[in-house]
């Protein structure tokens, strides 16, 4: 026997709470990974362009 009442379709609240995640994860975090990387590939042209031996970590 089912005690607990279940609502038939999602309050008002939930479909905003369920649309402001869906809209974080679609628009705001590919933004942030593309920026991470594209600084992370900055501070290593940067590094690489001041004669700093990268390669030499990498064997």
């Amino acid at each position: 026997m089912n005690s607990f009442p279940f609502p038939t379709e999602p309050s008002e609240k939930q479909n905003v709470i369920e649309g402001a995640i869906g809209r974080w994860i679609v628009v705001a975090l590919p933004v942030i990974l593309a920026g991470h990387l594209l600084g992370a590939l900055a501070i290593v042209a940067a590094l690489m362009s001041a004669n700093f031996n990268l390669f030499n970590w990498v064997e």
